[in-house]
């Protein structure tokens, strides 16, 4: 049975994003004991809540469907995690982050993490209907995507981290398909350089992504000693 962190949170407060999402701002009563990638209400359980940002006492969360004003106007509330394997990526290695839907959140938080670590991170982000930021052209140029794949995410270039979009319903400026299927032309195209001995580079992977699609990845990365993958499945 799998373990659960239960935190107490007060102040809650709420603004819209772009896409239908919602960031969820609460004050933590005490530091977080793990750092999770997927909180859920008390009182209201069917609705999951993803990490975007952690500093003590400030916690912040996303989600796709705004709290009711008796949630907001509580003195307190509960909230529980059920605790992932702790998430450890080494500062001399490049990060390849993936992430779909709320997904999203958890990437934005371990992307700031890394941004600072000098390396040539990379993203690749993924909706089922639309993103929590509004789609730009993509800064930096990438070898070998497809090319409808031009848009990308204006933060996470701030940070100087390169990303790629894609979607099943053929948003603009991104790729038309699953996440998995844009790793895989990231996979090719970096196997082919160590192949030919152009790089020794050994990449660290972080997952936010279904089990289905966690499960798929697994199979991608055996074949590469370069590669080292840490998944968490979304609920």
């Amino acid at each position: 049975m799998q373990s659960t962190q239960s935190i107490s949170v007060k102040n809650l407060s709420q603004s819209a994003q772009t896409g239908d999402y919602w960031l969820i701002s609460a004050e933590l009563l005490e530091p977080l004991n793990s750092i999770d990638a997927f909180y859920f209400l008390d009182k209201q359980p069917e609705q999951t809540l993803s990490l975007f940002h952690y500093q003590f006492p400030k916690l912040q969360l996303l989600s796709q469907q705004p709290l009711t004003d008796n949630l907001l106007n509580s003195e307190t509330l509960q909230l529980t995690s059920k605790l992932n394997d702790q998430v450890i990526l080494k500062s001399e290695q490049p990060t390849l982050l993936l992430a779909s839907d709320l997904g999203i959140g958890p990437l934005f938080y371990y992307a700031k993490q890394v941004k600072t670590n000098s390396q040539n991170n990379l993203a690749l982000l993924h909706a089922s209907a639309s993103f929590p930021f509004a789609v730009k052209p993509a800064q930096f140029m990438l070898e070998n995507f497809p090319h409808e794949a031009i848009g990308a995410c204006s933060l996470l270039e701030d940070w100087k981290i390169a990303n790629r979009l894609a979607s099943d319903i053929g948003l603009p400026g991104c790729f038309e398909g699953s996440l998995v299927d844009l790793f895989d032309y990231w996979l090719s195209t970096e196997s082919q350089h160590h192949l030919k001995e152009e790089s020794r580079v050994h990449w660290q992977v972080l997952s936010f992504l279904p089990e289905r699609c966690n499960q798929q990845l697994k199979e991608r990365v055996k074949p590469y000693p370069w590669l080292s993958l840490q998944t968490i499945n979304t609920p």
